[in-house]
């Protein structure tokens, strides 16, 4: 095919294909099922993007899944699924989730084994190109894989609605002509007709002058760039003239004018409140209006078990639903006897019932979120803040005119009863880790209950006596039960076992209920205390996460611990040991990987000024950093060869011999250095300000020792 280029790569047990056009590279890919053998390929494929330019798409067989509950066997995490995230994240890539199914291969009798092997991985360019994307699961024929779709979306036509544009309020002359356009219209009626005619009017004009002042800012940026290019070419053969000087810089700020105004556009459809204008995060804007136009984007909908696709049909569903969610079905209503309640006096009462003064109407707007839209209207807060005193007449009309007559909901939905809302019988949903929820089913078998009044013990589900539960080890009699969810409280009374069957039990099923009867001899009864939920495992019965995962590893097989977890017992702050596992799992924003993540910033390390800043040569290999290293190490008569990384430094930074103390001080080192470096660091790129070499020894070994006194480690730096 024409403009396009085919490379191919493989090794041993694997192999990929690339199809490169002007902009995108379509790859397919084969893994093999060797860990060793995947990481060849990983690097393979790193190496490659890092000499090829163009938007990444991945598919195919990667044999290998990413989290433990993309295999049915359930297993923990392993090296192999963190090798393949961390590939992921190194290409920057993005996993989209895959609808239809849960796994892409199977395998054994009934497919009693299954896996997520198979899917597409691409770059943010198709996803902010894309914002329908989608990773469907096809069904599977003679094959154990079943084949992956991506689709990129359909073309939907669909009503375009009118939203006020806040970077309309940057452009030249735009506050005046709003204010010509408002002054110029005449309407008859009450204040609020008044004000909602002129609004609608004002929105013709605003939509017919936005259609006409529509700008794609990337080209318009790519051509105000081509224009200054070609001024700065003539430039170098000779010197501008004064137009042609004067001309560079009028482009200079009308390329400043449109970056602006891009952001201001793309961070309003974004709705992100945390951050604030001049942050520069235009792609991350961007990326965020793509997620929210995605999940806003309802393709099916169920209603009363049907399940409906058409998008007429979902619409008239929704509005059923909102209709009837804000329709009052009864008329009765309880008495209220406010018989000898204290009043307020008439003064207060008059002070409350007052009309809105201009003043407390101008605050409230002000305090209002710029951002957020009152209304359908399509006019957000600042709209009003910023056109206050061209708005304020007719505001404040409309405002008395509700005080007066209160009938504003009435006139514009033509209901004549109040406005109520029924009460709405949604199950509440909460967002949980999945990992975590796993462990529900297994942290049951380890609680039991110790019963107070019963009120929240379960008598058949719930271990609160002998071995287990009386539903698991009667399972015949709970299934008779016409009460399986009861609580003890509602079981049990002062005569006795109250129980209750779906039918007459027969002989051998009351032998059963006998034996049941043996076991419920222990319990007391009931009593006005709350009922206690119990860690078995422990003499006191509480349950805390460490006592909870040293149990669980316990349960695992081999070690699962990298040398990472050492940062995690030190005895530092624990902001400290947050940053050093950062740093060991060379996760620091260092200069090298924020270019990787598209910031466009010189990668040279700022404190030797000699090499990229990547997170090996910053905490280790820099000839500053060396210096806090020679510190500790010479004077501990310690003969030391950095290794490559962070991590591989921790696997074998042991101290042999000495007392706790002093092991203690050892492993505090790293550390240290690295906190230190890190601020350093720092101060140099945010506050361009830096110490000397001297200074940062000073105050390396100030923290540690300071350190080593918070935790009674007398022996640490006098040690040395």
């Amino acid at each position: 095919m024409a403009g396009r280029t085919t490379l191919r790569g493989s090794g041993e047990k694997w192999g990929y294909s690339c199809v490169m056009g002007q902009e995108n590279v379509e790859s397919s890919i084969y893994a093999d099922c060797n860990e060793v053998i995947r990481r060849e390929l990983w690097r393979d494929l790193i190496n490659l993007k890092n000499t090829c330019t163009g938007h990444w798409l991945f598919c195919g067989d990667f044999n290998v899944t990413r989290y433990p509950t993309e295999r049915s066997t359930g297993q923990r995490l392993t090296g192999a699924m963190s090798d393949f995230t961390d590939w992921i994240n190194e290409m920057e890539l993005i996993d989209p989730p895959l609808f239809g199914g849960l796994y892409t291969w199977r395998r054994g009798e009934n497919h009693s084994t299954a896996s997520r092997l198979d899917r597409f991985l691409y770059s943010h360019h198709w996803d902010d190109s894309f914002p329908q994307i989608r990773q469907s699961l096809l069904p599977r024929l003679e094959s154990d894989h079943n084949p992956v779709m991506l689709t990129c979306g359909e073309l939907t036509l669909k009503k375009s609605y009118f939203k006020f544009e806040h970077w309309w309020m940057q452009v030249e002359g735009f506050r005046e002509k709003v204010k010509d356009w408002w002054c110029s219209f005449s309407v008859n009626g009450t204040p609020s007709f008044i004000l909602a005619s002129k609004l609608k009017l004002l929105k013709g004009k605003l939509k017919q002058w936005g259609y006409e002042n529509r700008v794609n800012w990337k080209q318009k940026k790519e051509e105000l760039l081509n224009q200054i290019a070609g001024l700065e070419k003539i430039q170098e053969q000779r010197l501008l003239t004064d137009d042609e000087f004067l001309q560079k810089v009028h482009l200079s700020r009308e390329f400043d004018e449109a970056s602006r105004n891009e952001e201001i556009a793309w961070r309003q459809r974004s709705r992100i409140q945390w951050l604030k204008h001049g942050d520069k995060n235009t792609k991350y804007f961007h990326r965020m209006a793509t997620a929210h136009k995605r999940i806003n984007s309802i393709e099916k909908l169920e209603v009363n078990g049907r399940e409906l696709t058409d998008t007429d049909e979902i619409k008239t569903e929704i509005t059923n639903f909102y209709q009837k969610l804000y329709r009052e079905t009864e008329n009765w209503r309880p008495g209220l006897n406010l018989q000898g309640s204290e009043s307020i006096s008439l003064e207060e009462k008059d002070w409350l019932q007052r009309q809105f003064e201009e003043e407390e109407v101008a605050e409230g707007i002000k305090l209002c979120a710029s951002d957020k839209a009152p209304g359908p209207d399509g006019f957000p807060m600042s709209f009003y803040q910023n056109f206050w005193e061209m708005l304020k007449v007719d505001i404040m009309n409309t405002i008395r005119q509700f005080h007066d007559q209160q009938e504003v909901i009435s006139n514009k939905y033509g209901q004549n009863s109040p406005w109520v809302s029924d009460m709405v019988n949604i199950p509440y949903g909460v967002s949980v880790w999945r990992t975590i929820r796993n462990l529900w089913g297994q942290l049951q078998h380890n609680i039991r209950y110790k019963v107070g009044i019963g009120t929240r013990v379960l008598f058949w589900k719930d271990h609160w006596i002998g071995q287990d539960s009386l539903m698991s080890a009667y399972p015949d009699i709970y299934t008779l039960s016409s009460s399986q969810d009861a609580t003890v409280n509602e079981v049990w009374s002062e005569q006795g076992w109250n129980f209750s069957f779906r039918r007459l039990l027969n002989d051998w099923e009351i032998g059963r209920v006998a034996e049941m009867l043996q076991t419920l001899d222990d319990f007391k009864g009931t009593n006005l205390e709350v009922d206690v939920m119990i860690w078995k495992h422990n003499h006191d019965g509480r349950l805390s996460v460490s006592r909870l995962y040293n149990r669980k590893v316990k349960e695992l097989p081999g070690e699962i611990s990298g040398p990472w977890s050492k940062v995690w017992k030190n005895k530092v702050p624990t902001k400290v040991r947050c940053f050093s596992w950062l740093v060991a799992r060379r996760a620091c924003l260092t200069h090298e990987k924020l270019q990787r993540r598209g910031f466009e910033i010189a990668s040279w390390c700022s404190l030797c000024n000699e090499t990229n800043e990547t997170n090996s040569h910053l905490f280790l290999h820099c000839k500053v950093t060396a210096q806090l290293w020679t510190i500790f190490l010479s004077r501990t008569h310690t003969n030391w060869t950095m290794p490559e990384h962070t991590a591989d430094l921790l696997s074998c930074w042991v101290r042999r011999g000495g007392s706790k103390s002093q092991k203690k001080w050892w492993n505090m080192i790293p550390s240290c250095i690295w906190w230190t470096i890190w601020r350093e660091r720092n101060k140099r790129c945010m506050e361009n300000t830096a110490e000397s070499v001297q200074k940062i020894k000073w105050r390396c070994m100030k923290t540690f020792c300071f350190w080593c006194n918070e935790e009674g480690i007398e022996d640490g730096w006098t040690d040395f």
